[in-house]
């Protein structure tokens, strides 16, 4: 609960500058119209495969988020004088569901609705259909190489297509926007606005996020790996399914694991027999660039 309170109390300095949205969206198809990828996927077919199977795609979705936004509305804003739920969309929205900054309080309210129904209702076909609705929202291709969330605080024009390398990929013909080289998007510092969440100058004791657990804990120790290297290395280039320490092949790379088994007998007392047992030793080795398991 404190920790809930911290968050909340630090909203002003946590949360980048956003842009003005002169129309504000009343409904969750109005919000995800403008960040609407299907064009994407004609071009980048494999790319969009790919990041349907990660958890950018399911970023309200997913169980253990849903729950984590539960408990933020239900033991957070609403115990707290003068917060409303709409708060979910100023402070865990803007990462998660980037089409939703431009939500109306009242959208706001209702997401955080669908977000409590989804997680806890006793009707599945209830939970079912409000899954299916908060689905519209997530981190998608232009949540990242779109206009509007290049980076926090930047000025970044509308109707851009942002990538890191060369060419000029026909996105003018093709949607109607611009496409525009930006060398960031290969360098840890281009995640680190959704993957940290600290006022500056907090250091990784009093907010240990993964961007400051990976300054101070690995780069400071001669660490060369960006986010980009772990998260987004694949066979051919780039991989756009973002895996995290869920996908057993994905963990076997950040860790050492060590285990010897000795097999042996035990005299157990309660029932005055020897039985089977075994002496086990295991060393276990975070050599990952920030702590394990991490949000």
């Amino acid at each position: 609960m404190r920790f809930i309170i911290l968050c909340l109390l630090l909203v002003s300095l946590v949360i980048a500058p956003q842009a003005a949205f002169a129309d504000k969206a009343n409904t969750i198809d109005e919000a995800a119209a403008a960040y609407n990828s299907e064009k994407c996927k004609e071009c980048h077919d494999d790319i969009h495969k790919a990041w349907s199977s990660s958890w950018h795609s399911k970023s309200i979705v997913d169980p253990r988020t849903l729950k984590t936004f539960r408990t933020f509305i239900l033991s957070g804003a609403d115990k707290l004088p003068g917060v409303k739920r709409s708060i979910l969309r100023d402070m865990c929205l803007i990462c998660h569901a980037p089409a939703a900054a431009a939500a109306s309080d009242e959208l706001a309210e209702k997401i955080s609705g669908l977000v409590v129904t989804a997680a806890d209702d006793k009707d599945a076909a209830k939970r079912d259909a409000a899954t299916k609705e908060l689905s519209k929202l997530n981190i998608n291709c232009l949540s990242c190489h779109g206009g509007k969330a290049v980076g926090p605080g930047s000025q970044i024009e509308p109707n851009k297509i942002y990538g890191p390398g060369k060419g000029e990929p026909p996105h003018k013909d093709a949607i109607g926007y611009d496409t525009v080289k930006l060398p960031s998007m290969k360098t840890s510092e281009f995640c680190a606005p959704c993957h940290h969440g600290c006022p500056p100058g907090m250091s990784s004791k009093e907010c240990p996020t993964q961007w400051t657990v990976y300054q101070e804990h690995y780069l400071a120790h001669g660490g060369k790996q960006t986010c980009q290297d772990c998260h987004m290395s694949g066979e051919g280039g780039a991989s756009h399914s973002f895996p995290g320490i869920y996908e057993k092949d994905f963990a076997k790379t950040a860790v050492e694991l060590s285990l010897d088994a000795q097999p042996t007998r035990h005299f157990y007392q309660l029932t005055n027999k020897v039985v089977p047992a075994v002496v086990m030793n295991v060393q276990l080795k975070n050599i990952g660039a920030h702590d394990i398991p991490h949000g």
